[in-house]
């Protein structure tokens, strides 16, 4: 679940009383998410993935998935089901939940505001899924990266964030920032971050100039020249390896 989606709705946010007897799902019509506080699962998908939950473990249910849930021990679960606009696959998996305590306060609060269904409800549902999808994309982040390797490069991550769009930045002066060679700095940054680095700036710039030309606020030309590119021929360019259009498309599409 590292990739970036939009929730279009919650269909269901509660807790679960634990039973003792198996369970069948069959094209689960929704995604969802799990949080065991307590007991011992068996999940065993159509595709023969069987994964195990326990305390404080949080599993994914992908939508349209097959699987059978076969209690080894009874226990409470808090469960979110949720659509999204984006048609892409997620596998399965577990999550151990580090802070625990954090992940049930936004489960409960996302079950408060569904069944009490006050004004502005389900933007707060939202919200509350939204903290659960930031806190398990970071939590996989950290268990991933090991923080001697990657505090090396962390300087020159900032630094692209912060510049990207009003810079033109060099490798040779990220690797610079961290004391390291270009080459070696393009290896580490593919590493953790699974593209190089030109692709990695590219794709917030392409991002950025999307956002600003959804807004409506700003023409083509403008939504590039702020996003960091000069060159409008390279910005189409890049646009349309990026989205499969042209900016003329994708602003005739919005």
């Amino acid at each position: 679940m590292t990739c970036d989606f939009d929730i279009q709705q919650i269909t269901f946010a509660n807790l679960v009383p634990g039973g003792m007897n198996p369970n069948t799902h069959t094209n689960r019509p929704n995604h969802g998410l799990a949080f065991h506080i307590g007991g011992e699962k068996e999940y065993s998908f159509s595709d023969g993935v069987r994964l195990i939950v326990r305390p404080y473990d949080i599993i994914y249910l992908p939508k349209h998935s097959n699987y059978t849930v076969t209690i080894i021990s009874p226990g409470d679960c808090y469960a979110i089901n949720f659509d999204i606009m984006e048609n892409i696959h997620i596998a399965p998996f577990i999550v151990k939940a580090k802070n625990h305590t954090a992940y049930a306060a936004n489960f409960r609060n996302a079950q408060t505001a569904l069944e009490q269904k006050k004004q502005g409800y389900m933007m707060k549902c939202k919200a509350e899924l939204y903290n659960i999808i930031y806190s398990i994309q970071q939590e996989n982040y950290d268990s991933y990266i090991p923080k001697s390797k990657h505090s090396i490069i962390i300087p020159a991550v900032e630094y692209i964030h912060s510049r990207y769009s009003t810079e033109l930045i060099s490798i040779g002066h990220l690797a610079g920032m961290c004391n390291i060679t270009p080459e070696y700095f393009r290896r580490i940054f593919k590493q953790f971050y699974g593209t190089s680095p030109l692709n990695y700036i590219n794709n917030l710039k392409i991002s950025r100039a999307k956002e600003l030309i959804d807004s409506g606020m700003y023409t083509i030309t403008e939504s590039a020249l702020r996003s960091g590119y000069t060159d409008m021929s390279h910005f189409s360019r890049e646009f349309k390896k990026a989205t499969g259009m042209c900016p003329s498309e994708y602003k005739i599409k919005l």
